[in-house]
């Protein structure tokens, strides 16, 4: 019986990985709690949704065991500084703030991570998640285009618009990754999927236009500059230096005139009052620097601007796990480096590099004034967990000779 279900689970596992996925994904989360209900100030699903969630998981955990001896011939130095951060992170919670939710939110955790480890277990190539991602997408847009209906698609003058997400910044996030998924499916796939990878592509960016996001605008920009690096730096022997010279004076840029350039779009250098969240919260940091919190944690006495949340994905990497987290993820940061400049320097990998090379930049900027670190749903962390894997198996494989692509 235990071998059929195996058999039959390999044989349908990619219908089984895209609904793991649009369950993880928070589609439904969002789409089943309207009215939000309050745990510790800060909003959470609904019951159905959690349900949802949790199903999510026992698939991730399911596809993962099926896939398991192919797993097992893929573990790398990385996975064990996943399998560390993990266990850390449940310590944390020991340390620190401990009650029924925490290990709840921590379940929570090791499941979207795991959609992660399903991910790199279960298929062979980039190629295979991307196509994967692409139906994800496709459902996705449709959603909110069903929830904005005919006469939202054409206001564009509309303020705050959301579609089926609780802000306008997930439309616009969520939008940006459609965006960047349906672009390289166009050069991937090949016949009636790059039809499809069009239409998703100006549908997603129609609704990333009227999601008025400026972080997801912003992203967009990030992610041409990183392929103009990428390029530069594959075919020029100088490229490096280039590119290095070019983000030192970005960087003075932004230190000296800096509050000009938020002034002139409209912003100011508090990001919203993003500042202000991060000092309150750096006041709370420094109380538990070395362990932090515990994951999940939150503040005991909530302020106006402790209320809404870190706003960043590092001041609550750091605010959860403390030195002792950021410790293991820099590791795991090193080993995604030095995989990243070896497929960038390879002739083989280029599709590969460029893809990977604009998701990571997107996502580390992202996480300036968001949290997607540490997430319990959404499809940026099993992403960025997987490439963080797959990675590390490629630079182990190839030792000192030249990466070769697998797909």
């Amino acid at each position: 019986m235990l071998a059929k279900l195996t058999t039959l689970g390999r044989q349908h596992s990619g219908l089984l990985i895209f609904t793991t996925l649009i369950l993880i994904s928070g589609l439904f989360s969002h789409l089943l709690s309207e009215s939000y209900v309050l745990d510790g100030g800060r909003q959470q699903v609904s019951l159905p949704a959690k349900l949802l969630l949790a199903l999510s998981y026992l698939l991730s955990a399911s596809l993962f065991l099926i896939f398991w001896q192919q797993f097992k011939e893929r573990v790398t130095i990385v996975v064990w500084l996943w399998l560390a951060l993990l266990l850390w992170a449940g310590m944390s919670i020991l340390l620190g703030q401990f009650n029924i939710y925490a290990i709840i939110r921590y379940a929570g955790l090791v499941g979207c991570t795991l959609a992660g480890f399903m991910l790199y277990a279960a298929t062979d190539n980039i190629k295979q998640v991307l196509y994967v991602f692409l139906w994800l997408t496709v459902a996705i847009v449709l959603a909110n285009i069903v929830v904005l209906g005919p006469s939202g698609m054409i206001d564009w003058t509309a303020d705050n618009v959301k579609g089926l997400f609780y802000q306008k910044n997930l439309l616009g996030h969520n939008s940006f990754l459609s965006m960047l998924i349906a672009s390289f499916s166009f050069v991937a796939f090949k016949g009636g999927y790059r039809y499809l990878s069009v239409a998703i592509f100006f549908l997603a960016a129609w609704l990333l236009l009227l999601s008025d996001s400026m972080t997801s605008n912003l992203l967009v920009i990030i992610v041409v500059m990183t392929i103009l690096a990428v390029l530069l730096i594959r075919r020029y022997s100088w490229g490096w230096q280039l590119v290095l010279s070019l983000l030192v004076v970005m960087v003075l840029t932004l230190t000296i005139y800096g509050a000009e350039l938020f002034n002139l779009v409209g912003k100011n250098t508090t990001f919203t009052g993003r500042t202000n969240i991060w000092a309150e919260y750096g006041a709370l940091i420094e109380q538990r620097l070395l362990f932090g919190h515990g994951y999940g944690a939150y503040p005991e006495q909530l302020t106006v601007w402790l209320r809404v949340g870190p706003h960043s994905g590092y001041v609550e990497f750091i605010y959860y796990l403390g030195l002792v987290g950021v410790s293991l993820f820099f590791g795991i940061l090193v080993g995604i480096i030095k995989a990243a400049c070896q497929i960038i320097k390879s002739q083989n990998f280029a599709f590969e590099s460029y893809f990977i090379m604009s998701f990571l930049a997107a996502f580390f900027a992202l996480n300036i004034t968001e949290t997607y670190l540490l997430n319990r749903s959404g499809l940026l962390w099993p992403l960025f967990v997987y490439l963080s894997l797959h990675l590390a198996w490629l630079v182990q494989q190839s030792g000192d000779e030249e990466i070769e692509c697998k797909s």
